[in-house]
């Protein structure tokens, strides 16, 4: 997608004065408690990965797309409605691949949630598995202090063990206590991305300045 064609109400180029606020950058329905998205693009392609060659139905969602509505959820407050209106000119309406785009979202959004339910599992197994090497180089360091010492080089293969066990300790607590946090923000970004509302308004080039 070209980023030139990628517009929020509100105004989302460069730099925002910090007296902004969130509100103001969208359109705000106090009543409803919704923010308002509005994408302009020239065409449906624009919303697809230009380096996908797949049919439409099966083509991927263009990343800058995926990046920049992460971004505006970011920027809204969670627990709040949110719909995106991607405005198209007349001319180019076409429901099938409206209908594609739709379903291509929440697929994306699906598949997506998949990927992070298989990389948490992946998670804890390798935590599991470092806690477990950790526990057992530190108690060996622990048990076998006289059987090391009659080797060559035993106190050193001592205190190796030793320090060993504790970085695996640590990487096996990084893992679930950081790693599993950055998982936890993208499975709830996820979330809101896929209880938002999508829909596309079509008119001339002027509709969404005037709307």
């Amino acid at each position: 997608m070209r980023r030139a064609a990628v517009t929020a109400a509100g105004g989302k180029k460069g730099m925002r004065s910090k007296k902004v606020t969130t509100k103001a950058m969208y359109n705000y329905d106090s009543e409803s408690n919704t923010y308002h998205i509005d994408i302009r693009v020239g065409s449906y392609s624009d919303l697809f990965n230009k380096w996908d060659f797949s049919p439409y139905h099966e083509k991927d969602l263009e990343p800058e797309l995926v990046d920049y509505l992460v971004g505006c959820f970011q920027e809204i407050p969670s627990g709040s409605n949110v719909v995106v209106s991607f405005h198209l000119p007349k001319t180019v309406y076409n429901p099938d691949l409206e209908e594609q785009f739709t379903r291509s979202i929440y697929f994306h959004l699906s598949y997506g949630r998949s990927q992070l339910e298989l990389e948490k599992r992946a998670l804890f197994q390798d935590a599991m598995l470092y806690a477990g090497y950790g526990i057992g180089f530190v108690v060996l360091a622990r048990l076998l202090p006289s059987l090391l010492d009659a080797l060559i080089l035993g106190s050193i293969i001592s205190e190796g063990l030793f320090v060993g066990g504790w970085v695996l300790l640590w990487e096996a607590f990084s893992q679930i206590f950081f790693r599993n946090r950055r998982l936890k923000r993208e499975r709830e970004m996820n979330e809101r991305l896929q209880a938002a509302t999508y829909r596309f308004i079509y008119g001339d080039k002027d509709s969404l300045a005037r709307g």
